[in-house]
């Protein structure tokens, strides 16, 4: 039999789980009806409010089995503790043009410690806005946008279809992305599936991408990002910039690899818009697969326009890249006469075309660097220099 004692410890310990378990918030006790025709956006809402409010680092969870129709929202903080969002039913926009606003469908904004999780798919329906689009009627909101919320992680979700942008992150800091799916049609405008600014310390691992621009962009003030076994395609391949056009570019040591891009237009591309300052620099990239790409390699300086940009481009690296184009030109290297790109590295690069017996070749303009090991093509760079 239980001592007096015993019995007080076992109560004493059962108090202290109680006291710290963490707290569900469902949604649909919210009244979110979750059939996709009723509007959730308010049952959302309400749920977050109260969520924010817990200091017992709550789990606000759309349960599995259920499709949320959501309106435009912003959830903001600073929150009392760590939120988890449980994303394992659907969330899906209106399947209509309801807003006329610069905005997206959920804005999180200054939410620290935030995780978002789960196996459910966020659907942007950005058919009918690319439609819009193309007849230039319309501007378009973002699915996703995260604004200066530091320790954040989003994993294993799926988003689909937005009407522009996928998975945007501005302004935040120690960022971990993992486990994601984005996907939308190879001929759908701008549905870039991840874009980044003014973050640092990011890693994004073991993610599946493939839309209509970039699977991946880094814009400006950005660095210490390390991208891995990404699965990109169709799409724009994985991008620094476009970098200068409204402000000074300043991206710095950047590190991608072990992943495959297929069937996409670009594969590793640095663009910079004509007139721009700052720099990209200390950028690497290496073991990467791929297929099928109309251009895999490609510096551009003068990315939108027929003139060069004075961005700096130095100390990139290329490494153990090989794959298949559809072009002859798989590397494209168009820099600056007055900035040239300098210490560029090319190490084992192998392309072939997708048809057989047919060469393929590199365009090359103002680049400084070395070479080593196998090259298809060759690629004939000028010395390594860095005060030209």
């Amino acid at each position: 039999m239980l001592t007096a004692l015993a019995i007080v410890g076992l109560c004493f310990l059962f108090m202290i789980k109680f006291a710290t378990a963490r707290h569900v918030y469902n949604v649909v006790d919210y009244q979110a009806a979750g059939n996709g025709r009723t509007d959730d956006t308010r049952a959302f809402l309400m749920t977050w409010n109260d969520a924010c409010k817990d200091e017992r680092s709550p789990i606000l969870l759309f349960p599995s089995g259920k499709n949320f129709l959501i309106n435009k929202i912003r959830l903001e903080g600073p929150c009392r503790s760590n939120i988890t969002i449980q994303v394992d039913g659907n969330v899906t926009a209106p399947n209509k043009i309801w807003t006329k606003e610069t905005t997206n469908l959920i804005t999180f904004y200054a939410i620290d410690n935030l995780v978002m999780n789960g196996w459910g798919t966020i659907d942007g329906q950005g058919a009918i806005w690319w439609d819009c689009f193309k007849r230039a009627k319309c501007s378009r909101p973002y699915l996703l946008e995260f604004v200066n919320c530091q320790n954040l992680v989003v994993k294993h979700v799926r988003l689909t279809n937005s009407p522009n942008k996928h998975l945007v992150f501005d302004g935040c800091n120690n960022l971990t992305v993992h486990g994601v799916t984005i996907m939308a049609p190879g001929d759908s405008p701008n549905t870039d599936g991840i874009v980044m600014q003014g973050c640092q310390q990011v890693q994004i691992a073991r993610s599946k991408i493939g839309t209509g621009d970039d699977c991946i962009a880094i814009l400006t003030n950005c660095s210490d990002v390390d991208i891995s076994g990404i699965t990109c395609g169709p799409g724009h391949g994985i991008s620094i910039g476009s970098l200068g056009k409204d402000s000074e570019a300043m991206v710095e040591r950047i590190h991608v690899h072990d992943s495959n891009i297929f069937q996409a237009l670009t594969g590793l591309r640095i663009k910079t818009w004509e007139g721009g300052s700052g720099f990209a620099r200390n950028i690497t990239f290496e073991r990467i697969r791929m297929m099928d790409l109309k251009t895999p390699i490609v510096i551009d300086q003068s990315y939108g326009t027929m003139q060069l940009s004075d961005v700096a481009i130095s100390d990139i690296a290329f490494k153990d890249i090989n794959g298949t184009s559809t072009e002859e030109v798989v590397v494209k290297l168009e820099c600056s006469a007055s900035v040239p790109c300098t210490d560029l590295t090319f190490e084992n690069i192998i392309f072939a075309r997708a048809a057989i017996n047919n060469t393929v070749s590199a365009t090359i303009q103002n680049a400084y660097g070395t070479t080593n090991g196998t090259l298809i093509p060759i690629l004939t760079l000028a010395g390594r220099s860095k005060n030209l």
